[in-house]
């Protein structure tokens, strides 16, 4: 029996291991053992597999972003940023590296132009399912073609880079100049100024 084990700490691996659960091809099952699985499915998982574990069994990741355009945390604000007008989840092996893994599929939604990182959060959520749905029976059976990642293309995001972005701090000083427009956000096609009673200390 070839044993599989689902990771997750996020809802929709929940959701993927109950739908595994119900159908899975004869030979297979679900076990709740990490250390005791064949094929190991991480969905959103928030903990590095260790090298030691990936060489002994098949490691499979969905990830919350195109590679390798966006590897590491925070695709989702990462993509609004950027000002990226699509987003994506990619199914990848898992290897020694952050998200540089041979990419096996990738699953493309577009970015509005009101989305917040939250709405490009929950498409990725929606498009993960549907990817886990589609690519579930191949992971299983071994029918998989993948494409390997050029380790020097693309960019790796980490939680600290999203920490030091929330700070607009310089961001405000670089528009405060009285008698000039200010920064600004739009919001229902109106701009909302920002920093205006900003004092130099």
């Amino acid at each position: 029996m070839t044993k599989i084990y689902i990771a997750s700490s996020r809802d929709i691996g929940l959701k993927c291991i109950e739908w595994a659960k119900n159908n899975l091809p004869n030979g297979f099952e679900i076990t709740e053992n990490m250390e005791d699985c064949n094929i190991f499915i991480s969905v959103l998982y928030d903990k590095i597999i260790k090298q030691d574990f990936i060489q002994n069994r098949k490691c499979f990741n969905f990830h919350p972003g195109i590679l390798p355009e966006y590897r590491g945390a925070g695709c989702a604000s990462w993509v609004i940023i950027n000002g990226e007008k699509e987003s994506g989840v990619t199914l990848h092996y898992i290897d020694s590296g952050i998200d540089t893994g041979d990419i096996i599929n990738i699953s493309k939604f577009p970015v509005n132009k009101n989305d917040t990182a939250y709405d490009v959060n929950e498409k990725a959520l929606s498009t993960v399912f549907e990817s886990f749905v589609d690519n579930f029976h191949y992971l299983l059976v071994g029918c998989i073609i993948a494409t390997k990642q050029q380790v020097d293309e693309g960019k790796t995001y980490y939680r600290k880079d999203l920490d030091k972005a929330k700070d607009l701090t310089r961001f405000i000083k670089a528009f405060h100049f009285p008698g000039k427009e200010g920064a600004y956000y739009i919001k229902d096609n109106k701009k909302i100024y920002i920093g205006e009673n900003y004092e130099k200390y």
